[in-house]
């Protein structure tokens, strides 16, 4: 399923990129978790959990309500078996403070067997990324190296 995955993956950006986030949300499963917009997502940092394609159009609003300017590079699809960690570098600036924001992050795209995702996280490393798929021990994945810049 690996293959399918990363194209999965690779999905998400491009339809995101095209500005078609009713698109992005139509890869998600009715059941799908992911974190809410506050802290860009970040695990430890997001206020809550959404659920299914309503959730990450509510924490995609949150996002662009809170950021202008916003600019999304992939550095790197790393395949993780039935997940992708897409590492990506950020910048924005803060709608209210004007602050301006530079982030490299890892975002994880766990996806189910019907091809749909269903679980969206975001890491501040591929490490933290992969300790929530991988379990400890066993052999990392190699990446798929690509840089885009939206």
């Amino acid at each position: 399923m690996s293959q399918k995955t990363v194209d999965t993956g690779k999905r998400v950006y491009e339809l995101y990129a095209a500005g078609d986030l009713q698109g992005v949300a139509a890869l998600f499963s009715q059941d799908a978790e992911v974190a809410d917009g506050g802290g860009l997502g970040l695990k430890g940092a997001a206020v809550g959990t959404l659920h299914g394609p309503e959730g990450f159009l509510r924490s995609a609003s949150e996002s662009v309500d809170a950021l202008a300017d916003y600019h999304l590079e992939i550095d790197d699809y790393i395949d993780a078996g039935e997940a992708v960690i897409v590492l990506v570098r950020i910048s924005a600036t803060g709608r209210a403070s004007g602050a301006q924001l530079e982030a490299r992050l890892a975002h994880l795209w766990v996806i189910g067997g019907d091809g749909k995702v269903i679980r969206g996280e975001v890491y501040r490393s591929a490490e933290e990324a992969l300790d929530a798929v991988v379990p400890v021990g066993q052999p990392r994945p190699v990446s798929l190296a690509v840089s885009r810049r939206y």
